[in-house]
């Protein structure tokens, strides 16, 4: 659909919609003394949380940000492009950073290894090389299994001197108890929709409005999300699908040839197929909550407000289409096990090509008499 001009220097120095609050946070407990040594940043995946770990680590790693009354790091948070320290953060060569992320390279599930959490302990042990702080990143703790998440519990009960962590996580109610007890948990929310126009507005500056508005409305709130929707091409494959299914008779050649798209099953497909999870869960969803409707004593759902989503023109058929052939407690027992199935089907790598070919089938067949 669209690809990305911006870039991570740019993302990281730009000053930062909506997050504002944890910047203030982490900016007035190191002012006091009492900087916390773990920050776990939650919320919906790709509102930003990744890049605010990033800025963190850039601020509390600069070199050139002294407070004259103080001598230390001052009391506001800012960001400066000339600053080496904070320059090497951004560049990934600074000796005091270790990101950890999943490792992309013969690695289809995505999985941060045991292997890479085990490296911060003797990380964090050295002295800083700069004589500040040693930072780490996790992103994110999604990837991470329960050994490696035990693996970790020694490191965040005896955090050595001058040591920050900041765990990113979308999902932090299925991190293990001790590992959330054992930080200062953020909760970061998805942006109102002005806002995420204008992100997504500054990443593409010469796309159209329609295709801004696009995006905007199948993220949610979250501008990484558009952003990987529409690099990875799920955006695009999503919007045929939709036109598939709200047609009268299905065309499975031609969804087969979607799906083989959508559903490409390298390691380098996988954001394409967590594309595939996200839009047709939503496209679910929307059928969900439109067919609340339909049920006695019940209004429709009100589409772009109160928290629910809006609609796009061409999700719009696919969903009369979904509400015409099942009952509302069917859409939503389709979309539990959607969610169900296509997460198992990505952890067993198996065709998810195939898989997504024979859900929209399913979809497509009516239930309703």
């Amino acid at each position: 659909m669209m690809s990305g001009q911006g870039d991570l220097a740019s993302a990281l120095f730009a000053p930062m919609i909506g997050h504002d609050a944890f910047e203030s946070q982490l900016a007035g407990a190191k002012h006091a003394g009492r900087l916390h040594h773990a920050w776990l940043l939650t919320g919906p995946k790709g509102i930003g949380k990744s890049v605010m770990a990033r800025r963190a680590a850039a601020w509390l790693l600069s070199e050139n940000t002294s407070d004259p009354l103080f001598g230390e790091i001052a009391p506001e948070f800012t960001l400066d492009y000339e600053d080496p320290g904070a320059n090497q953060v951004i560049k990934g060569a600074h000796p005091d950073l270790l990101l950890i992320q999943p490792d992309e390279e013969d690695n289809k599930s995505g999985q941060i290894k045991i292997s890479q959490i085990r490296s911060l302990l003797p990380f964090m042990m050295h002295k800083p090389g700069r004589g500040g702080y040693r930072v780490a990143i996790i992103d994110s703790m999604d990837e991470v299994n329960r050994n490696g998440a035990n693996a970790m519990l020694k490191l965040l009960e005896e955090p050595p001197e001058n040591t920050v962590i900041f765990l990113v996580s979308s999902r932090p109610g299925q991190l293990p108890p001790t590992i959330r007890s054992r930080c200062r948990v953020v909760r970061m929310n998805g942006l109102e929709t002005d806002p995420c126009r204008t992100v997504l507005r500054g990443y593409w500056p010469d796309a159209d409005d329609s295709q801004i508005d696009l995006l905007t409305a199948l993220s949610e709130g979250a501008p990484g999300r558009a952003i990987m929707l529409a690099d990875s091409g799920a955006a695009d494959c999503y919007q045929a699908a939709c036109s598939l299914l709200a047609e009268d008779r299905l065309d499975v050649n031609a969804l087969a040839t979607i799906c083989g798209k959508w559903g490409q099953g390298t390691a380098a497909g996988r954001l394409s197929r967590l594309g595939a999870i996200m839009l047709v869960e939503r496209l679910l969803r929307l059928a969900a909550l439109q067919s609340v409707g339909d049920m006695p004593n019940h209004d429709p759902a009100p589409i772009g407000q109160s928290g629910a989503p809006s609609m796009c023109r061409f999700e719009e058929k696919a969903v009369t289409r979904l509400r015409r052939c099942h009952a509302p407690d069917h859409l939503a027992l389709m979309q539990a096990q959607f969610t169900s199935e296509a997460r198992k089907a990505e952890a067993l790598y198996t065709d998810f090509a195939h898989f997504l070919l024979r859900q929209f089938a399913k979809f497509h067949e009516k239930t309703l008499p």
